[in-house]
Order: C-alpha cells, then sequence, then structure tokens
C-alpha cells in the first residue's frame, strides 16, 4: 500500500494532497488541530482554505502527526517561520528512509537561513527535496495544467518525488540547484509586494514589467553570490514563478502590495487576512540581511523592506529608485546594478 502524508492543510498543502492522491492508495493530511481535521474529512473538502472543491476520496486529514509520519514521502507545507517547530515537532517519528519534500517558500528571519539549512540542522540524516514553482493552489487543487521545479541533490531521490506528484496535468522538473529553486520562490514575493505596489498607485503596466525584469536580476546576483547556478532563474521557479506572482491579485504578496499603494497600512491589511501567511513581509527583511553579508545590491528588496519595517513612505522609496544612477545591461554581467 502507497501512502503519501502533507503537514500542513492549508490552501497549498491541500492542493498538493489532490496531486499525490492520483499516484497513491492514501494521502495524509495533516492539519494542526483534530477539529479542522474533522471538518475535511465529514465534508470530503476543505471548505476552510479551498471552497468548493472536492477532494478525491483517498485523502485522510488527521490531528495526530504520528500517523501523517507513516509515510515515506513526507510533503512539508507549514510556513517558513514555523518550519523549526514542525520539524522537531517530527523528531521523534522519523525513520530512516523519510523523503521531505519542502513546499514553503522562504527564509527563517530569526536565523537567515535557507529552509533546506534548517533541516540539515534539525534533521540532518534526512534527505530533502524543494517543491517550488509557478502554481496557485487553486488551479492545480481542480487540475488545471502547470509545471514546477523539484530541487534535489540526489538524482534518484527526486525521480522517486517527480514520479509521486507527475500527473497529466502537473509536470515537476528537476533540478540539483536547492540554493537557487529556494532563493528564487522566496525572494520573488518580495518583487511581488513592488509590482502591487506600482499597481496600487497606478504607475502603468510598463514599470511593473521593468521592476519584474530588475528585480529577477538582483535575486539572480545574490544566488550567484551564494553559490546558486544562474540557469535557475530562468526556470520555472525563477522567471516562471516572477510571472505568475507578480501579475495577479491571487497572490497574497502582489494583492499586498496593491492594497499598500491604494493607502492602506500595514497592519490594517494583515489584520484582515486571518491565518493567511504573506511570507514576503518576512523574506524582505532577511533578503536585506543577506544582501549585505554578500555584498550584493538589491535596491528594489531594501525599498521594500523599508516601507515594510522601517516606515519609509511609498513617494520617498520612489524617489529614491527613480534616483538611482543608471547602469548596464547584460546577460552574463550579472554583477551589474
Amino acid at each position: 500500500m502507497t501512502t503519501r502524508s502533507v503537514i500542513g492543510a492549508g490552501s497549498w498543502g491541500t492542493a498538493i494532497a489532490q496531486l499525490a492522491a492520483e499516484n497513491s492508495d492514501t494521502v495524509y493530511l495533516w492539519s494542526r488541530t483534530h477539529d479542522h481535521a474533522s471538518e475535511i474529512n465529514a465534508a470530503q473538502a476543505n471548505e476552510k482554505y479551498l471552497a468548493g472543491i472536492a477532494l478525491k476520496n483517498n485523502i485522510k486529514a488527521t490531528g495526530e502527526l504520528e500517523i501523517a509520519m507513516q509515510s515515506d514521502i513526507i510533503f512539508l507545507v507549514t510556513p517558513a517561520q514555523a518550519m523549526r517547530q514542525i520539524l522537531n515537532d517530527m523528531k521523534p517519528f522519523i525513520r530512516k528512509n523519510h523523503i521531505l519534500v519542502l513546499c514553503s517558500k522562504g527564509i527563517e528571519l530569526s536565523s537567515g537561513k535557507l529552509m533546506s539549512d534548517v533541516v540539515k540542522e534539525v534533521l540532518p540524516n534526512t534527505p530533502v527535496c524543494i517543491l517550488t514553482g509557478p502554481n496557485f493552489a487553486v488551479e492545480i487543487a481542480r487540475g488545471k495544467p502547470a509545471a514546477t521545479t523539484l530541487a534535489c541533490e540526489d538524482t534518484k531521490i527526486g525521480e522517486t518525488v517527480q514520479d509521486a506528484i507527475t500527473a497529466l496535468h502537473f509536470r515537476p522538473y528537476i533540478t540539483h540547484d536547492l540554493i537557487g529553486a529556494q532563493l528564487a520562490g522566496a525572494l520573488k514575493n518580495v518583487i511581488a509586494i513592488a509590482c502591487g505596489i506600482a499597481h496600487g498607485l497606478n504607475m502603468g503596466e510598463s514599470a511593473r514589467a521593468s521592476l519584474v525584469t530588475r528585480g529577477l536580476a538582483e535575486i539572480a546576483r545574490l544566488g550567484v553570490a551564494m553559490g546558486a547556478e544562474y540557469e535557475t532563474f530562468l526556470g520555472q521557479c525563477g522567471i516562471g514563478d516572477m510571472m505568475l506572482t507578480c501579475s495577479s491579485e491571487k497572490s497574497r504578496n502582489f494583492s499586498l502590495g496593491l492594497a499598500l499603494g491604494q493607502g492602506k497600512t500595514l497592519d490594517e491589511i494583515l489584520g484582515t487576512r486571518g491565518t493567511s501567511v504573506t511570507e514576503g513581509v518576512h523574506t524582505a527583511k532577511a533578503a536585506i540581511a543577506l544582501a549585505q553579508e554578500y555584498e550584493v545590491e538589491m535596491p528594489i528588496t531594501l525599498a521594500v523592506h523599508k516601507c515594510l519595517n522601517e516606515g519609509l513612505s511609498l513617494d520617498d522609496a520612489l524617489e529614491d529608485m527613480l534616483n538611482r544612477p543608471v547602469g548596464h545591461e547584460h546577460p552574463t554581467e550579472i554583477a551589474d546594478a
């Protein structure tokens, strides 16, 4: 009997459970509360996060972590800032044959570490893959076609996970670049906030296109400085995810930026979102710390960070960016600001 498990019963976790259910006998969907798990099982749907979508019959929600840990392949879809805690909770149940697939896009704010590095600290002997790409949960759960990036250092382990989630409508492409895949997935959320702000200020589509392209350039600069491969940022987890997240109000990060541009405060926006996590808010601060450590200029990320965390007005942030000197643009000149 083939079982898979998903840790985290939010919208993306539920969508991944739908995918995994196509290639397994049972998928355990772990929720942090027993009541939520019971609601999912009773309705065979996750009305709290993916209303109106019927879940496959072989998806079984549970509030017991020990039950979810019975599977060999475990997809972790908890918020990035909660990843260390859930890994410690999982520690008593970890087996030698477990494979962890990290599906959360973010950088640990307290340490500046990527999610794979957090796993290496807490569970040093457990293999890790990264699943990241241009995927909206509601579309994946409804079976709409999409592709994604699956990063894993071990090819055989990567192919095992690939087989577990490949479907007619969902195509994961394998890479060995864990650093690039994680940075691309996390940092594009910050650029998406910038694009949302620009849209809220009615700056036009040309401005947004410039933010996307220059944003991708500064993400790639940091990535290469940290040991990532430049080509990774041209793939599904790079330009693909940027195109999606920076252009749709379905994106929590873009919609947050949009609300900021329309005059709302950060506290007002976050106060209406309940348990929904806008990871770019945390990532902006962590990204600036990394940029300083690796001596990389990231002007768009810095502007977003100052607006979110240091009280800089949108007008002043825009003026600072427009007053930057122009430079050169060439695909191989990654170091150019």
